[in-house]
């Protein structure tokens, strides 16, 4: 009796904050989003810990098997802090050589571009003129053309526009302010994170039911092997089909294939959406210069990826994510929409842990239900 009177006195409760919060709907949203600015940094943070801690857990384990015969065994600490120095330094190193090829590889192509649109203008005047066109106009548009401003005015541009970002973010110490304590909380995260579990495995323990306390632990645990997966599948493929790329535009003699090669490794980080992007400028670079050579950059770029996807892929992360290409896909497709590359990047791992949960629940009710159950469901 004693619990039905404590139930119902929480459904009322529960019924009146909601009416409230629905009269002071306005007043509502201010207070969350003042909340979320609290909290924004302690966001950030976990999200930088979660791409911190995929290569520094690889580099540990490698240091651990590196040293496992060394009779003095370096603590757990120090491992933890040389992995965490060594992830930052080649995360640094990575980002130095993608931005030491692809600038100089940019303004090379700028370069080429124009000394290509200069020699092919009488053919594509004479082309347009052949259906009757008036193309007197593109003439006088594309004979105007100047390098030299051209390339003032992408300095000029690209002078303002840092100008402009700095200005921006200058007078937004808030901003910076968040992104410092978010790094600070992120590496906070990584180098404790062992003693900071063992802080949040008590708390559920203490405050849920225990099976409500091991579900949650199991969903933690299940999301953080799925993303690890899937950000060590996506840069190993990144890298392996970039490096195809840059080998396939050269052995068939397309253009720009250090440029195709390196757009390709940074855009198959994202999923799907880093495939289309870098097909499509490299097949536009190579129309440029005549649509039979942009017809055989396409199936080149076409093969190069059905090669890699069905036959490299499989092997090199083969116990990646594990979904379907469907259900990867409409992931992509929702988080994308929802959240842009954020959402893209982390709803595959969802998506596995939703799909691996449900899974796992339908083999524990195929399971009670005895075995003729299990083998009329493997029979379909």
């Amino acid at each position: 009796m004693e619990k039905n009177t404590k139930q119902n006195l929480l459904i009322v409760i529960v019924g009146v904050g909601l009416f409230a919060a629905l009269m002071n709907l306005h007043a509502v949203i201010l207070f969350l989003e003042k909340g979320v600015g609290i909290i924004l940094p302690i966001i950030v943070g976990g999200i930088l810990a979660l791409f911190i801690n995929v290569p520094m857990m690889g580099i540990e384990k490698r240091l651990r098997k590196l040293l496992q015969k060394r009779k003095k065994q370096p603590s757990d600490k120090a491992y933890r802090a040389v992995s965490f120095l060594l992830t930052f330094v080649c995360v640094a190193l990575v980002l130095t050589l993608v931005f030491t090829l692809l600038i100089p590889e940019l303004a090379n192509s700028v370069k080429g571009l124009y000394l290509l649109i200069e020699t092919r203008l009488p053919q594509w005047i004479a082309w347009l003129e052949s259906f009757d066109l008036e193309a007197a106009w593109l003439e006088e548009m594309l004979t105007d053309i100047n390098l030299e401003k051209i390339m003032q005015n992408i300095g000029s541009g690209a002078n303002f526009f840092l100008e402009s970002v700095v200005s921006t973010v200058s007078s937004a110490a808030s901003i910076l302010i968040t992104a410092a304590f978010g790094l600070i909380i992120s590496i906070y995260l990584v180098l404790g994170k062992e003693q900071i579990g063992g802080h949040v495995r008590k708390l559920l323990y203490a405050y849920l039911k225990p099976a409500w306390a091991e579900n949650v632990l199991h969903i933690s645990r299940t999301f953080s092997r799925c993303f690890a997966n899937f950000l060590s599948g996506q840069c190993a493929e990144a890298v392996i089909l970039g490096i195809l790329m840059f080998v396939a535009f050269t052995i068939f003699r397309l253009p720009y294939g250090s440029l195709v090669g390196v757009l390709t490794a940074v855009c198959a980080i994202i999923p799907y959406v880093g495939a289309f992007v870098s097909g499509a400028v490299s097949v536009v670079l190579a129309l440029l210069i005549s649509p039979a050579l942009a017809v055989r950059c396409l199936i080149v770029y076409l093969v190069v990826q059905f090669v890699e996807n069905q036959f490299i892929y499989p092997r090199v992360v083969g116990g990646s994510v594990g979904l379907p290409p469907l259900y990867t896909l409409v992931a992509a497709m929702i988080g994308g929409n929802l959240f842009g590359i954020m959402g893209i990047i982390f709803f595959i791992p969802i998506m596995a842990v939703v799909i691996e949960l449900v899974k796992e629940d339908a083999g524990k009710r195929l399971g009670r239900k005895g075995n003729s159950a299990v083998s009329t469901v493997d029979q379909l």
